[in-house]
């Protein structure tokens, strides 16, 4: 897996090193998780470049690793086919 560079602290778009995340912070006003189903969930590890507003979501390696909710992905979202956003 090609490792994200601003999870290392420097911004793919600007090239800035003024990058923060929400790791290790009490959840307030921002998104710790994304539902996947009634009871489960991913945890989600936000990063932001404050030089040019970049900003990427993650989902938690731990949580990548969890067959059961990666299969619950596959059962209740649709795998996307490509083409034209928009």
């Amino acid at each position: 897996m090609n490792v994200e560079t601003i999870k290392t602290g420097k911004c793919p778009v600007c090239g800035s090193n003024e990058v923060y995340d929400n790791r290790n912070t009490t959840p307030a006003n921002h998104r710790k998780f994304i539902i996947v189903s009634a009871t489960k969930s991913f945890n989600v590890d936000s990063f932001v470049c404050i030089n040019c507003g970049y900003f990427k979501e993650f989902i938690r390696d731990e949580d990548m690793k969890n067959e059961k909710l990666i299969n619950k992905v596959k059962e209740k979202w649709n795998k996307t086919s490509g083409g034209k956003i928009g």
